[in-house]
C-alpha cells in the first residue's frame, strides 16, 4: 500500500501549486503543506522551494518522483490483479504507424483467449511517455528517439523510414536534398509525433528548417496523409509500412535522412513488465537479444 502523502506529493511535483494540487486532491491548501513537510522530515530533505512566489522542485524531489511513480503503477498493478483475479489486463500505448499498420496481428492473438483484456491507446509519443508517468499505462511501443536516460526500454524492430509522394511524382524512386524541397507541399503529423521529429532532425543536420520548405500541412491521422500524398497534393516521410500496398504511392530517399528507425518498449524504470511484453507480442526472453526487421518492398522506384 502506497502512503497517501506520496499520492499527494506526486500531485503536487506535477502541477507546482499548492492550490491546483489541493483542488484536486480536494483537500485543504494547510493540509497538503502538512503532508509536504512530514515528507520532508522523513526523508531528511527539502522537496520543493519558493524563489520569490515561484515554486520550484529540487533534486531530491525528481529522485523521489522517479521511486514514487514506480510504487503507485505497482500498488494499482496489485490491485487490478487482486480485484480481477481472472482477467489478465494490459494497458498498453503505441504511436500511430505501431498502432495502426504493425501491431493488429498480435493484440488480435493475445485477445483470442476470453481471460484476457487489452487498454490500448493509440497517440503521438509525448502523451504516451506523458501517460505512462501518469501510471494510466502498462508500457507504450513508440518509433523514434525518446530520452533513454529517462525511462527503462527494451528494442522491438527496426523498420524503414521514407519519403512518400505520388507515383507520377518527379521525386519517385530518386534520392533528393533538402533544397529541393523548397518548391514542395510537405505533409508532416502533429509536433510530439516520432515520425515527425525524425524528419526534422534529418533537416537540421542538413542545416535546414521548416522554413525552408514550400508549404507545411499538418495532419495527425496517416490515413488522411496517405489520401493527400495519393492525389498528389504533396510528399510526406514515415516508415514504410504506412504505404506498404499502395500502387498509387512511389518512395523517395531525403539525403541525410535515417533511412532505419527504431521502434522500441518503454516503460518505467524499476517496473518488470516483461511478462506482459511477452504475453502481448509473443516475444523471446531478454537474453535472445533478438530485433525483428519490419523491412518492406518499396512501392515504387
Amino acid at each position: 500500500m502506497v502512503d497517501y502523502r506520496i499520492r499527494t506529493f506526486l500531485t503536487l511535483y506535477e502541477v507546482m501549486n499548492y492550490r491546483r494540487a489541493a483542488e484536486r486532491l480536494q483537500m485543504s491548501q494547510p493540509a497538503v503543506t502538512q503532508q509536504m513537510h512530514a515528507l520532508e522530515r522523513e526523508y531528511g530533505c527539502r522537496l520543493f522551494v519558493y524563489d520569490g512566489r515561484r515554486l520550484h522542485r529540487t533534486p531530491q524531489a525528481d529522485r523521489l518522483a522517479e521511486y514514487a511513480r514506480v510504487a503507485v503503477y505497482n500498488d494499482q498493478r496489485m490491485r487490478r490483479e487482486l480485484t480481477r483475479p481472472a482477467v489478465k489486463a494490459v494497458r498498453l500505448g503505441a504511436t500511430k504507424t505501431i498502432g495502426e499498420f504493425v501491431v493488429a496481428g498480435d493484440l488480435c492473438r493475445f485477445l483470442r483467449r476470453a481471460d484476457r483484456t487489452l487498454e490500448v491507446t493509440v497517440d503521438n509519443t509525448a502523451t504516451l511517455l506523458a501517460m505512462l508517468e501518469a501510471e494510466r499505462l502498462d508500457f507504450a511501443l513508440v518509433e523514434g528517439a525518446f530520452d533513454k536516460s529517462r525511462y527503462a526500454w527494451r528494442a522491438y524492430a527496426k523498420a524503414p523510414f521514407v519519403g512518400m509522394c505520388q507515383r507520377s511524382h518527379p521525386f519517385a524512386g530518386r534520392t533528393v536534398r533538402c533544397g529541393q524541397l523548397a518548391d514542395q507541399s510537405v505533409i508532416l503529423r502533429e509536433e510530439g509525433s516520432g515520425t515527425r521529429a525524425i524528419f526534422e532532425n534529418a533537416l537540421r543536420e542538413a542545416g535546414c528548417s521548416l522554413e525552408n520548405l514550400g508549404r507545411v500541412i499538418c495532419v495527425s491521422d496517416f490515413s488522411l496523409i496517405v489520401r493527400m500524398v495519393g492525389e498528389n497534393l504533396g510528399v510526406s516521410f514515415a516508415y514504410s509500412a504506412v504505404c506498404a500496398g499502395r500502387r498509387d504511392i512511389a518512395t523517395f530517399r531525403l539525403e541525410g535522412l535515417r533511412e532505419t528507425g527504431e521502434f522500441n518498449f518503454v516503460y518505467l524504470k524499476g517496473t518488470d513488465v516483461s511478462d506482459l511484453i511477452r504475453e502481448v507480442f509473443g516475444l523471446p526472453g531478454e537474453a535472445a537479444g533478438a530485433v525483428m526487421s519490419l523491412d518492406a518492398p518499396w512501392p515504387g522506384g
